[in-house]
Formats: C-alpha cells, structure tokens, sequence
C-alpha cells in the first residue's frame, strides 16, 4: 500500500511536491485544476518530481462540461483532455483519472452515461496512444454504482477504476464501497479517501466525518487490494493531514 497526496490547486506545485516528499509520503496525485495548478512548467515539475524521489498519477479537471450539448464546447473540452494526457505523458505519469460529467441540460440519467460513454472512449483512445492507463471515478447516481460502471466497462474494456471512498458515502448505501470491490475489485487501481457526514463532499480528515474506516480497510484487504491511497483531505492546517496519514498506516496494520 502507497499513501499519498493531492497537491492544493491554490498553492503553488514545486512547493506542494516538496512538502508532499518532505513529509514521507510515496506519491503526488498530481491535479490539473486552476488557479495555481493549471499552467504546469513540465521541465521544472519533472525535475522536481526527480529530485524529491516522488511518483506521481494523474488527475484531470472535475468541472469541464465535457458532455454539454454544444459541439464547440463538447471539442473545447476535449482539447483541454488532451492538453492533460500530453502533460502527464511528458511527466512519465501512467495512471490518468477522469471524472463522470453531469452537466447537460434536459439529459436523462441514460443520455448521461451515454454521453460519457462516447467521451470515454475518445479519451481512452488518446491515453492508450500514450501508454497511460485511464480510470474512472465514481461520484453521484447515475455514476455512482457498480452496476453502471459494469455498463461502461463493458463498452470500454480497458478503462480501469478510480474508488472514491468519501464519494461512496454519499450515496445512503452503508455497503456501497465493499459492493465496488465485491463486484469489480479486479479493476479497481486507485482509491481516494476523505471522510463527510454523508451528504456533501467535505474532505475532511480521517475520522472527522461518519465512515467507519476500519470496516473499509477490512473489505478493502479482503479483496486483496494493496494498492496506492490519495489522501484527498483539504485543511488548510495541514496537520489534519499527517494525522489521517498516520491513522490510515495504524488502521492498515
């Protein structure tokens, strides 16, 4: 198991590799998110990367209207897509997330998935063609059952998955997270924790929310999984943070 980070879009990145390094862990989850995170010096983050011995895996924009029924802005995104793929592919990043998109007026749950099912596989296509891995994150319905993903899956063969524990308890489904691994552990690669109180995406430190995250843990060995953990907490006293990687290392044993 690799615990690692995700750097802050507002602060600025060779100092959130530093202090991600700094601070023992094993990865960045490297975001491509404005203000601060957008413009990204490939050669200078590279060298950072390098010089600080951090891994890196790569996590795209959440709030693109990706499937918005407008052509140009559908293409304007895209562009931005591909724009991610050739910076992570220069980086030497092999895991890229994307997220489910929603924003799509008069769209029915089934022209949703529809809809990203088509963008998925543009996206999938350009990834291959760079040797990375794409994986989808699970968010709210219709995106957020194992049942739709085994839809998309079944379209897209080779799209992996990208488990946000947090985004699972929103969901008023106590065993949401142990239905994903039952169910598709196999194509699940990376997995994301924050804890809520179960109704908004709070971030907040292991512990400070309603998960029972030793019952998480638990499921999450009993399927086998010993891979890499973001921990997607935002505090800005980050000793928040320390002390979920802390938790997260005594709970995993």
């Amino acid at each position: 198991m690799k615990i690692g980070v995700m750097n802050h879009p507002k602060q600025d990145l060779i100092r959130e590799i530093r202090w991600i390094s700094k601070n023992g862990f094993d990865f960045i989850d490297l975001t491509i998110e404005p203000p601060r995170a957008y413009d990204i010096n490939v050669s200078k983050v590279k060298k950072a990367l390098n010089d600080y011995n951090l891994e890196a895996i790569g996590h795209t924009n959440p709030f693109l209207p990706a499937i918005f029924p407008v052509p140009s802005i559908r293409e304007a995104c895209l562009d931005e897509f591909k724009k991610y793929i050739e910076v992570f592919s220069k980086l030497g990043i092999e895991l890229m997330n994307v997220h489910p998109f929603y924003d799509a007026h008069f769209f029915s749950d089934k022209e949703k998935v529809s809809a990203n099912i088509k963008l998925l596989k543009k996206l999938n296509k350009l990834c291959r063609e760079k040797e990375i891995t794409l994986m989808l994150e699970n968010f709210i319905a219709p995106f957020d059952r194992p049942e739709a993903f085994e839809k998309i899956i079944n379209e897209i063969p080779e799209l992996e998955i990208h488990l946000d524990v947090g985004h699972c308890n929103l969901n008023k489904d106590d065993n949401l997270t142990e239905k994903f691994f039952r169910k598709l552990g196999e194509k699940i690669v990376h997995v994301h924790f924050s804890d809520n109180k179960g109704k908004n995406d709070d971030h907040l430190p292991l512990g400070c929310g309603s998960i029972e995250w030793k019952k998480i843990i638990e499921v999450m060995k009993n399927s086998g999984y010993d891979g890499t953990i973001t921990l997607e907490v935002f505090s800005y006293d980050r000793d928040y943070l320390l002390l979920s990687r802390d938790k997260l290392k005594r709970w995993w044993g």
